[in-house]
């Protein structure tokens, strides 16, 4: 009986144990995507392009990204407001090495938009840094003939 109580009580410390890394890694990954979403918000462009992770890069050479990034910015409007709506942490992604990964899910208010959500997917790179791997939005124009 014995045994058993302490097999349960070190599985259960390891799980809490475990629980407090991933939560850390989703404060820690949210801080990072907040501050990239910040510098995009306000054509600090040269900041986000640090943030950006190699695979992000290839995909959107500097140049192209900025212009496409800042053209966005003009069309959404002053940023309003911006919630976190869902936080999640993952080990794999398919399509992807294994890894730490956080999707972060944002409820965004623009001067031109409505409905706007913001999706970011983050992963630490192998100096433990997060770094921004994807970002995805959907939304409506405020005004429908647009």
């Amino acid at each position: 009986m014995k045994i058993i109580i302490t097999l349960i009580s070190v599985i259960s410390m390891y799980s809490v144990s475990a629980q407090k890394y991933t939560d850390m890694y989703i404060n820690d990954a949210n801080k990072v995507g907040l501050s990239w979403l910040n510098d995009i918000n306000h054509n600090q462009y040269e900041n986000a392009e640090d943030l950006r992770s190699k695979e992000y890069k290839a995909k959107y050479p500097q140049e192209i990204w900025i212009a496409q990034i800042n053209e966005l910015m003009l069309e959404f409007g002053n940023l309003e407001s911006r919630t976190v709506t869902q936080r999640d942490f993952q080990s794999q992604v398919e399509g992807m090495e294994d890894g730490f990964y956080v999707f972060i899910e944002y409820s965004s208010q623009y001067e031109n938009t409505k409905e706007h959500t913001e999706y970011l997917l983050l992963k630490q790179n192998d100096k433990a840094k997060w770094e921004i791997l994807r970002f995805d939005y959907i939304w409506q124009n405020k005004n429908p003939e647009e």
